[in-house]
């Protein structure tokens, strides 16, 4: 399957679910086109690659073993600057707030990881 990062997030779950695609490819597929925009876009404040990559080869691994954690099992998804990641930095895209890490994540990101959800940064 080409251009994987193009796939809309349904076609990719879908693909995952088929076994057609792996989260690790999905991932690497995303990663790979966001350091050909970025430099130019500039829309991601953090970026967590090898983090992302091992939590795709955890859902693969769990789906080989006929576990899934949800329904956005192994889906990568970017999480906006205002949102807490407890796991990240989260600086409200302002000076004021840089080295800023909250204890704890924001309501939508819990609810995203328990779904299954990748979250790259």
């Amino acid at each position: 399957m080409s251009q994987l990062s193009a796939l809309s997030a349904r076609d990719a779950l879908q693909a995952i679910g088929r076994r057609e695609i792996t989260s690790t490819a999905l991932v690497q597929a995303c990663l790979d086109r966001i350091r050909a925009v970025e430099p130019s876009v500039r829309a991601w404040a953090f970026l967590d690659s090898e983090r992302a990559l091992a939590q795709a080869r955890d859902r693969d691994q769990m789906l080989a073993d006929q576990t899934l954690l949800g329904p956005l099992h192994g889906l990568p998804v970017g999480i906006k600057d205002i949102f807490d990641t407890a796991d990240m930095p989260t600086e409200n895209g302002t000076a004021l707030h840089a080295g800023r890490r909250p204890a704890e994540d924001a309501t939508v990101v819990t609810l995203l990881r328990a779904a299954g959800a990748i979250i790259l940064g």
